[in-house]
């Protein structure tokens, strides 16, 4: 069997996670292939301003991992010239959703343009005139990485094909092409434990159908005490013990609530998500609400009136230190409504005292909603989301059955084993590795080896940088100087 690792997001833990499954590949006698990229892409999910120093860096991690599985030469695959139709690539977009909406030969070229720019910049709603270099940047690199995978694949012709994620801009056009030919792929992410990764066969991480589908397989699949491990995610999380990612809660202040805090009136608690996180990721929106500032000010302006009911916005602290278009839509929510407090992303107010303190929990998607539902609060959830095919939630069709709920005495609902399946889900999901040894989120080692730039490595890449520079600045001098005499 032939594989093709169409690599990209040459990070640890990822770039590990491709040795870890080409090794075993590699063992059992099938041939693996690499691409690598040598600086032709004119951007990348994680070198979008072309920095060279940043593209040696990558280089030289891949050469490393390429060392350590002892790659031969001639499987390292390279992007090639190809002709490119630039004329067809827009010169202005009026907003985000018109770049998500370019597409080419059937491949949504533009929501992975859109979905990379987004999460890079952290802001769902980016000025098109202020980032039009690197909106043309992103689309002329997708078609670029289009029309090179297309020739390695009639070339190579794999039989699996395996990339990161999905979503990203250099990434998503050999998906795309996959499908279209029918050629197995698979995408690989971290999985529910640092010690573990996933991959999803001829899906995406963020598919919901498919998730939906992981988590009751794994349920039924799951030995005995499933129970006991499906608590301790919503256990572990309160306690702030990191799993998968970054404990955002670590730096709260255990048991503290806002100032003035009044359980006299009935305390709604919403908690929103960075839409950086999701707003470039297709199925992942609003069901009845575009986007979550835009439901929190329709359920302010519904219930203004109500001077029983009181709202307290828990900004994700994700949102810390930034000042974008989200951040700057709340602050001006926060000044129109009296009936709303709003606990800033970097307030150390406690998520899960605010959660045992509500009488609703209102959530867009964020997992709160269904820790909040695990602690045996009414929730109510007006976006998709991974659980929201379970049992436990108040699940809104109209803007006007959203407020109604929110009127109501809600009391938690019955979810028999779905919240547990969750936990479960979360905990287990994935594949431990074998060869590669997690030491935090982003540092590790495989088979003993860490495939990290050294900062000798380091120092040599930014000097030859520096020192390419220079010389071609000599050599332009030297060019005037014989050109005068």
């Amino acid at each position: 069997m032939k594989v093709l690792f169409f690599n990209g997001m040459n990070i640890t833990p990822h770039i590990e996670t491709e040795m870890e499954i080409a090794v075993d590949l590699m063992k059992e006698g099938h041939d693996v292939y690499f691409v690598q990229c040598r600086g032709e892409l004119h951007t990348c999910c994680i070198n979008f301003t072309r920095a060279e120093w940043i593209c040696r860096d990558c280089r030289s991690r891949q050469k490393n991992s390429f060392d350590i599985l002892g790659l031969p030469p001639e499987n390292v695959l390279y992007f090639k010239d190809v002709p490119l139709d630039e004329k067809i690539i827009p010169r202005k977009f009026a907003s985000m959703e018109e770049v998500k909406e370019f597409t080419f030969e059937g491949s949504d070229i533009g929501m992975g343009v859109a979905s990379s720019l987004i999460s890079s910049y952290r802001d769902h709603r980016l000025d098109t005139e202020k980032f039009k270099k690197e909106i043309y940047d992103g689309i002329w690199t997708s078609l670029y990485v289009h029309e090179n995978a297309k020739k390695m694949l009639d070339e190579l012709q794999p039989d699996l094909v395996i990339f990161f994620n999905g979503r990203y801009l250099e990434i998503r056009p050999m998906m795309r092409l996959c499908e279209e030919r029918g050629i197995h792929f698979q995408t690989h992410e971290r999985g529910g434990t640092i010690e573990k990764y996933i991959l999803c066969d001829n899906s995406t991480p963020h598919s919901l159908v498919n998730l939906a589908r992981e988590i009751e397989e794994g349920w039924e699949k799951a030995p005995e005490g499933k129970e006991e491990r499906g608590r301790q995610f919503f256990v572990d999380r309160r306690n702030r013990i990191m799993q998968s990612w970054v404990v955002f809660t670590a730096d709260q202040e255990r048991g503290s609530l806002p100032a003035g805090f009044d359980r006299n009136v009935k305390n709604i608690v919403l908690y929103n998500s960075s839409l950086d996180e999701y707003e470039g990721i297709a199925g992942i929106s609003g069901k009845i609400y575009p986007t979550d500032n835009v439901g929190i000010a329709r359920l302010l302006e519904s219930l203004e009136h109500r001077e029983d009911i009181h709202f307290y916005l828990r900004v994700h602290p994700n949102l810390k230190g930034l000042e974008n278009t989200q951040v700057k839509e709340l602050r001006e929510i926060g000044r129109r409504f009296r009936n709303l407090t709003i606990i800033g992303a970097e307030e150390v107010i406690d998520t899960y005292a605010l959660m045992d303190a509500a009488d609703i929990v209102v959530v867009f998607g964020s997992t709160m909603g269904v820790e909040a539902a695990f602690f045996g609060k009414p929730v109510v959830l007006l976006g998709n989301s991974f659980y929201d095919r379970l049992k436990g939630f108040y699940i809104p069709s109209t803007r006007e059955e959203a407020v109604a709920f929110l009127e109501q005495d809600l009391q938690p609902l019955p979810s028999g084993d779905d919240l547990l399946k969750y936990g479960y889900w979360e905990l287990e999901r994935g594949i431990y590795y074998k060869y590669y040894k997690a030491e935090a989120l982003f540092e590790g080692t495989f088979m003993g080896k860490s495939i990290a730039v050294t900062p000798v490595q380091k120092a040599l890449n930014y000097l030859l940088v520096k020192g390419t520079r220079k010389l071609a600045k000599g050599k332009r001098l030297l060019n005037k100087l014989k050109k005068k005499s």
